[in-house]
């Protein structure tokens, strides 16, 4: 009996091991998607007018443009694009790099804005 448990703890610590292994490598590959990436308030200049605005995506990822709620819903989001669906069918789409928001683009404009995280006053 004692060889039997020592060969059973044996084959569980092996399996244990490498199932432990390969879920680490599974993690590491995969994407981020989480939403707190593109979390933040960001600045835009409009290239018709020359307008400075303000976009903001809260925790729960609700948007703002110039402190003007917008009404949309999440339709995809991955480590290199959120898109909102708003309620004329129109997409907003966030692009990012590796570190953060880049631009975003405004189908219902269909216009393509540079965005930059909002500068504080005293910074």
């Amino acid at each position: 009996m004692k060889g039997r448990d020592i060969a059973l703890f044996g084959v569980s610590l092996v399996a244990g091991l490498t199932g432990g292994f390969s879920l680490h490598r599974k993690k590491k590959n995969q994407p981020s998607e989480s939403p707190l990436f593109y979390v933040g308030t960001w600045q835009f200049v409009d290239p018709h007018n020359h307008r400075h605005h303000r976009l903001e995506i809260s925790p729960n990822l609700d948007v703002q443009i110039d402190n003007h709620p917008l009404k949309v819903r999440v339709k995809d989001l991955d480590e290199h694009q959120l898109t909102f669906q708003d309620k004329f069918g129109y997409h907003l789409t966030i692009h990012a790099n590796e570190r953060q928001p880049i631009s975003f683009f405004d189908e219902a404009d269909d216009c393509t804005y540079t965005m930059q995280p909002l500068q504080k006053p005293n910074e």
